[in-house]
């Protein structure tokens, strides 16, 4: 049914915990792995400064590239054919979209942030944006509750 996974992925909580439910799934049908980094291009006052050799500066790229590793770490842990990719979009949904359709992935599974009514209507949603840009099922897994992170209600209005 699923044979070619994308994960959206960050390394953030939502993230890692949307990574072991993929992982579950993932191995149930042995689908091949990606995960993609999403990353915004560098702003114009950073290209003001000068020219830069790449669109990301080398720090940065090495820090989403442990981010990365990490995660596919977990993958190929748990017998999976996985790999990583970073992506420089302005617009993260459009960049899924895009990758998923190189890879002809059949499904993407990304961690649902929670975040204020007013911070949803400010920044948008990516998951939500994904529903119209995505030829393919989209798996959005919810935080876990922790005893120490009371679930904000106001949100989910």
């Amino acid at each position: 049914m699923f044979q070619t996974i994308v994960f959206a992925y960050d390394g953030s909580a939502e993230c890692q915990d949307a990574l072991e439910e993929g992982i579950a799934l993932s191995s149930r049908f042995n689908a091949r792995c990606h995960l993609l980094a999403v990353v915004p291009p560098l702003s114009p006052y950073f290209l003001a400064a000068g020219p830069l050799q790449e669109d990301l500066s080398e720090k940065d790229r090495a820090y989403i590239s442990a981010i990365l590793e990490i995660g596919l770490a977990r993958l190929r842990e748990a017998g999976l054919d996985a790999t990583g990719s970073i992506r420089i979009w302005e617009a993260p949904a459009e960049a899924i979209g895009d990758f998923v359709r190189e890879v002809g992935a059949d499904l993407v599974i990304v961690g649902h942030h929670r975040r204020s009514a007013f911070d949803r209507w400010w920044r948008g949603s990516v998951g939500h944006s994904l529903l119209d840009k995505l030829p393919c099922s989209l798996f959005v897994s919810m935080p876990r509750e922790t005893p120490h992170a009371p679930r904000d209600h106001a949100a989910d209005r």
